[in-house]
């Protein structure tokens, strides 16, 4: 990690300089995947806002429909994926999200509703 933030301060020249380091520890992270080839696992904190229930049936319920729809997201494709995570673990914009991948913000939303329709697919073939 520290290698990551010395890589993305000693090559920004201009700009948004959180979107330089994204793209600097996601480029880290896509090579890293590339050697182990592991699943996306779902964000710790998102598991995290599923609020504490007596019932914990419901709260199992919750946390595996989490792991579903992570599992559906790790399967879409690369800027759909990045798109969809960028969405749901951070507080981006869709400007922010465009600079961060390189791609229009129409790009984004176009990307993000195929995403979301890929999953209700996934969802619907699922409950028949």
């Amino acid at each position: 990690m520290a290698n990551t933030f010395v890589k993305a301060l000693t090559t920004f020249h201009t700009g948004n300089i959180q979107a330089w380091m994204y793209k600097v520890l996601r480029n880290e992270f896509l090579d890293l995947q590339k050697k182990r080839k592991h699943e996306i696992a779902p964000d710790e904190r998102l598991l995290d806002t599923i609020p504490a229930s007596d019932d914990t049936y419901n709260t199992y319920l919750k946390s595996q429909q989490l792991k579903w729809v992570y599992q559906q997201i790790g399967r879409l494709p690369g800027l759909e994926r990045e798109v969809m995570l960028l969405t749901l673990q951070t507080d981006y914009k869709d400007t922010q999200i465009s600079e961060i991948l390189g791609i229009s913000v129409s790009n984004v939303r176009v990307l993000r509703h195929r995403g979301k329709a890929k999953i209700l697919k996934a969802s619907e073939e699922e409950n028949l």
